[in-house]
């Protein structure tokens, strides 16, 4: 199962459901359509990445994520929640957030619906 994108325009949020495994080819594929949706979204916007069914991210993985983030930012990402399904998933995703050297407001959540709340709710930090 690859990458599923999903824009919610009303809201400015870009949704993005991770594959339990990431494949070099669902990889590329990825990057070029959310680029694309980013680009689309012209503007301020914020992310959703659910992230619960990947176990593990892959060291290239991090590092095309980390790069990914570093552009959105720079086209208008404002905020940017994260699911993840245990410790060491979030972890993770700390890790590749630092990597991306990101100055906007992050978190991580458990739920999609703790993380919409956070995002639908910019004095929520």
């Amino acid at each position: 199962m690859p990458f599923q994108i999903t824009v919610h325009s009303q809201d400015r949020i870009l949704e993005v459901v991770y594959p339990p495994q990431v494949t070099t080819a669902d990889l590329a594929e990825y990057l070029a359509d959310v680029k694309k949706a980013i680009n689309d979204l012209a503007g301020e916007w914020s992310a959703l990445v659910d992230q619960s069914q990947l176990r593990v991210m892959p060291s290239d993985v991090v590092t095309a994520m980390a790069s990914l983030n570093a552009f959105a930012q720079l086209h208008g990402m404002k905020r940017s929640a994260r699911v993840v399904s245990d410790a060491p998933s979030g972890l993770q995703a700390w890790r590749m957030t630092k990597r991306a050297m990101l100055s906007i407001p992050t978190r991580t959540f458990e739920t999609r619906g703790e993380a919409l709340q956070w995002l639908r709710d910019p004095d929520a930090d």
